[in-house]
């Protein structure tokens, strides 16, 4: 067993760290101010994000979503898109 320490507040422009990766699988604490944006990009694995604080819009296929702590969003391989904070927001991105 390990317990891994994140810290929610948001104190400086993007600010990632990577808390597991082993076996083809990682995880990623990432934090973002209000009105951050990460530019359009994929991954070659599947990406699950679970939002702990605040709200962000992901742009897949030219088509906004919303995702909040109620949601979680799943992308395929290569799925292109770009995020931006709509508030100060806590994400954790797997891969896998």
């Amino acid at each position: 067993m390990q317990l891994i320490t994140v810290d929610h507040e948001i104190t400086k422009p993007v600010e990632g760290k990577k808390v597991f990766d082993e076996d083809n699988c990682e995880i990623m604490h990432i934090k973002l101010k209000a009105g951050e944006e990460i530019k359009e990009h994929d991954s070659p694995k599947h990406v699950f994000i679970f939002v702990k604080k605040g709200e962000v819009e992901f742009t897949l296929n030219n088509k906004g979503y919303t995702i909040n702590q109620e949601t979680i969003l799943r992308m395929e391989p290569y799925e292109r898109h770009a995020l931006k904070a709509l508030s100060d927001v806590a994400i954790l991105v797997m891969k896998c």
